[in-house]
Order: structure tokens, then C-alpha cells, then sequence
């Protein structure tokens, strides 16, 4: 999904009970890359290793010099994960770009 300032206020003027998960995986995701934009980093030259806890966590990892990172969201209750790709611009699920089956 690609960042959009006004589609991630839409999203967020639902409120969190009227989301479904993929929407609210979909604000976390579009917020870590906002915040990126607001601090005015270099997301090529920065590198992350940030993560968000709760009952849904999610880790970013970015090395330095490279302009994908990895996100990976754990459903602690469910004991499975789903795994994300993002760039400065946007994000897509691993599984989609690798033609994966998590069957």
C-alpha cells in the first residue's frame, strides 16, 4: 500500500473498534514510515530495529544503505506472523512478492 497522508486519516477517523486487522496492521505500517517523513530522515542511509508491543507486535528492521526494510507482526494469541516488506513510500506482503503460499 502506498503512503498517503489522507487515506491514513481516513482510515484513522474510523476508529480503532470499526477497523478490521488488516486495516489497523495497515495504520501501524503507514505510521512508522510517516514518522520517518516527520523526523526527516534519510531512510537510506538510517537504519531501524524498532518494535511495538502489545497483543499484536511488530518489529521494523532496516539495515543501513538499503532501501527495503522488513516488518513482521505476531499474533501472540494465534502463534502466527505475517511478514511485510516496506520502502519510504510504501509497503507489501512478503508472501505477495515471493508468490509464497503460508498454507
Amino acid at each position: 500500500m502506498k503512503y498517503n497522508e489522507l487515506e491514513l486519516k481516513k482510515m484513522m477517523k474510523k476508529g480503532f473498534d470499526n477497523l478490521t486487522v488488516d486495516e489497523v496492521i495497515s495504520i501501524d505500517i503507514l505510521n512508522f514510515i510517516r514518522t520517518i517523513h516527520l523526523n526527516k530522515q534519510n531512510f537510506y542511509s538510517a537504519r531501524f530495529d524498532t518494535q511495538y508491543f502489545g497483543d499484536r507486535e511488530m518489529t521494523f528492521n532496516k539495515e543501513e544503505n538499503s532501501l527495503i526494510g522488513h516488518c513482521r507482526v505476531s499474533f501472540k494469541d494465534e502463534g502466527k506472523g505475517i511478514d511485510y516488506l516496506f520502502t519510504e513510500n510504501d509497503y507489501e506482503l512478503l508472501s505477495e512478492i515471493c508468490n509464497i503460499s503460508n498454507d
